[in-house]
């Protein structure tokens, strides 16, 4: 159910200049993943997007670690490592799975980060993943004499 077959080609230079917001990003990046890096192909946008910055961002390695296991967990969920497990949550700590369980309760996330502080917890079923509210955008304008805002 969860095995998928599809495979992203390597990255390279240019695909991955869509996530550098400073100059010399995608050179740190490809420096640490090597050449023939490829995104794990389940991997949402937006985590590729914050793997990206912290892993090209060399003076935080902690978060370097967390990111790599989120890479991790992804590849296994490409690879299908975690079929019969579909209704838990996967520990991921330097790159291993650590456990399957239910989803920890803050103050078991704490525990754990005691122990593992680059430790992940990920859903298998990503339907499960935490979503953000949908949020309103309010735009506002002057007025043509500038004294007033309309939104």
């Amino acid at each position: 159910m969860y095995k998928i077959m599809k495979q992203n080609p390597p990255e390279t230079f240019q695909s991955l200049l869509k996530y550098e917001y400073k100059p010399g990003q995608t050179q740190k990046f490809l420096a640490r993943v090597g050449m023939n890096f490829r995104w794990p192909f389940s991997m949402p946008e937006y985590l590729r997007r914050d793997a990206f910055i912290k892993i090209a961002d060399v003076d935080l390695e902690f978060e370097d670690e967390v990111r790599f296991n989120m890479i991790f967990f992804y590849n296994a969920l490409d690879r299908g490592e975690f079929v019969g497990h579909e209704d838990k949550w996967v520990t991921v700590n330097d790159q291993k799975v650590i456990e399957y369980g239910e989803e920890y309760s803050d103050d078991q996330l704490n525990s754990v980060f005691e122990i593992m502080p680059n430790a992940i917890q990920l859903p298998v079923d990503q339907t499960r993943l935490p979503q953000s509210k949908p949020t309103k955008m309010v735009i506002a304008q002057r007025t043509n004499n500038g004294d007033d805002h309309k939104v």
